[in-house]
This record gives structure tokens, sequence and C-alpha cells, in this order.
């Protein structure tokens, strides 16, 4: 019979960009979120760039899917531009 642990783990880093005055400029969020079991693993990781008011500049999220000798399986991109409102 199959072991059907699955272990899920995630790891979020926040960096602020200041200017040379020290003024904040924005901030970037790696956030990563790994899922694994015997089988192979599943991880997402979306960064977020966001300027200095809080609003969402780019977000890139990045899925790659591994089998149980950690071999790439699929991997995909996905990039987000938000649409400038008028």
């Amino acid at each position: 019979m199959p072991d059907d642990d699955i272990e899920i783990g995630e790891d979020i880093q926040v960096e602020v960009v200041l200017d040379e005055n020290d003024n904040v400029l924005g901030t970037v969020t790696d956030d990563v979120v790994v899922a694994s079991a015997p089988e192979g693993s599943l991880v997402d990781e979306t960064i977020d760039v966001r300027d200095a008011d809080g609003n969402l500049i780019v977000e890139d999220e990045i899925v790659t899917v591994y089998d149980e000798d950690a071999h790439v399986v699929a991997r995909s991109e996905t990039v987000t531009l938000p649409i400038e409102s008028e």
C-alpha cells in the first residue's frame, strides 16, 4: 500500500525597496509553497512587486512539478500586469 503522506510548507520573504534617501519605493514579496509526497512534489512560487502605495505593479507565478527523482515533469509561468483604470 503506498504512503499517502503529503507535506506542505510555505516560505514568505518581503523586501522593502528604498531610494537613496531611505524613502520607500515599494516592496517585493516572494511566496513559495511546496507540497511533497513520495511520488513527487509541486512548487508554486509567486513574486509580487508593489509600489509605495501598495498597488500591484507585476506578479510572476511559476508552478513546477517534480517526479519522485526530482526531475522536472512540468513547468508553467504566468506574468500578470494590472490594467490601468482611467
